[in-house]
């Protein structure tokens, strides 16, 4: 069975409303190292929850009482913990590396990615956008920074409430580039213009002009070919999660 943090994440990236089970997922995404310290009364005053819209929330998610979530969301917590421990020390970055076959040199390319890793720690959120598929293959990623203590959601539309800030890294997955294009046409109103932007991309055109919308741009082979961007993606996101836990994590003495 899925650990807790996952099965949350299952319905926050699949979700079409924003109802309160919505806005408890986020909340609990926000909090979540934290969470071994809230009982159900200081959840319901800082995130402005009636107690049959939490208890709802637990029930949905197979659980009886908020203790016995908050139980096994701390020990899911603790799990994971060493879980990415165990895979992280033994696992060298080149490896990762050999699957990739960008069209720049890939000392650049690893100098990019620890450089979005160092941006990462200095900001408090990102957010993910792109098709449907090649956001879904970033839950991983999205489990172990918010195990990091970094708040990684996927945007919805649908969400009104919501507006990016300079503390935000949006990343857009993208094999041509236009769904970047048309959500900064289309949303000048949502502030995105004060967040980092990091672009993954096959599309060629915006590495070599150096497209301005981006403060990122990786760039993959392949003609926008969706099997072959997929690939690429997932094994970007897996070195990111390695750079992070072993250069910043593990390196700088955080704990986790």
């Amino acid at each position: 069975m899925d650990i807790v943090i996952s099965r949350i994440l299952k319905y926050l990236n699949g979700c079409l409303d924003n109802d309160h089970m919505y806005k408890i997922g986020l909340f609990i995404v926000r909090n979540y190292v934290e969470m071994e310290d809230y009982d159900l009364q200081r959840l319901m005053k800082e995130g402005h929850f009636s107690e049959d819209e939490v208890l709802d929330f637990c029930r949905h998610l197979g659980f009886d009482t908020f203790e016995d979530f908050q139980q096994q969301l701390v020990s899911d917590y603790m799990l994971r913990v060493s879980q990415i421990r165990a895979r992280m020390l033994g696992v060298s970055a080149q490896q990762l590396l050999e699957g990739l076959d960008p069209t720049y040199s890939k000392d650049d390319l690893v100098k990019e990615l620890e450089e979005i890793c160092e941006l990462i720690f200095k900001k408090k959120r990102v957010i993910i956008i792109g098709a449907l598929y090649p956001m879904s293959i970033a839950v991983d990623f999205q489990t172990d920074f918010i195990t990091f203590g970094k708040e990684v959601i996927e945007y919805h539309h649908f969400d009104n409430d919501f507006s990016f800030h300079k503390d935000d890294i949006v990343i857009f997955i993208s094999a041509t580039g236009r769904t970047m294009d048309a959500y900064l046409r289309e949303n000048i109103d949502q502030n995105i213009q004060s967040a980092s932007i990091i672009l993954m991309t096959q599309n060629v055109k915006y590495k070599k002009f150096e497209d301005l919308h981006a403060h990122y741009i990786i760039q993959v082979p392949g003609k926008f070919d969706g099997v072959q961007f997929n690939y690429q993606i997932m094994a970007l996101f897996d070195i990111l999660r390695l750079y992070y836990y072993q250069n910043i994590i593990f390196n700088r003495d955080f704990r986790l």
